[in-house]
């Protein structure tokens, strides 16, 4: 028993020692090489929820996918928005109701284009939201489902966004929690 909970906090403690070493990696970079860089981010969705389908199909969600027909390219580090992708849709199937709805838009406003990641489950208190993008915070232990996380996911997210100059939102009440964030659309692909 004490093994098991030697082990089990080992495990915490190395998951917290690389949150914290990609916090740095991440900072490291200038903003200025962040957004001379292009990738597909229609593409980068599409093989975020194909890497996370077995704990998706765990949970036996319906994914909804909308996207544009047209590719939409983005300027910015892939790795790091990857890193944003995959985290938002790892916590939308962690505190997604068994059987519901996993809904991943991605669509253009002028100069932008915007990513939501929405599910359906208990939603976040309306107190907690100013917080949750605060290094080390998890919401409510009573509605955390997520007894293995430090509390840097949603930072992460946060800092890499910041370091692009882009915006996050989250709203979360009767019973649906989206969050949607925005990168700014490469003009040269556009223009071609």
């Amino acid at each position: 028993e004490y093994i098991a909970v030697i082990s089990s906090e080992t495990h915490r403690l190395s998951r917290l020692v690389r949150g914290m070493l990609d916090m740095s990696q991440l900072t490291a970079k200038d903003p200025a090489v962040i957004r001379s860089m292009s990738f597909d981010i229609t593409e980068l969705i599409y093989q975020a929820l194909l890497s996370l389908e077995q704990k998706i199909n765990g949970k036996g969600l319906d994914v909804d996918v909308e996207c544009p027909e047209e590719h939409i390219n983005t300027l910015g580090d892939r790795d790091a928005i990857t890193q944003v992708v995959y985290n938002l849709i790892d916590n939308a199937v962690k505190f997604s109701k068994e059987g519901g709805t996993l809904k991943v838009s991605l669509w253009k406003k002028g100069v932008r284009a915007y990513v939501s990641v929405e599910n359906q489950g208990d939603t976040i208190p309306p107190e907690e939201l100013p917080l949750i993008f605060d290094r080390f915070h998890k919401t409510d232990k009573s509605r955390s489902t997520d007894k293995e996380g430090v509390g840097l996911g949603l930072y992460i997210v946060k800092t890499i966004l910041d370091n692009h100059r882009e915006d996050i939102f989250v709203t979360s009440d009767n019973g649906t929690t989206a969050f949607t964030f925005t990168l700014t659309i490469d003009q040269r692909k556009t223009e071609k």
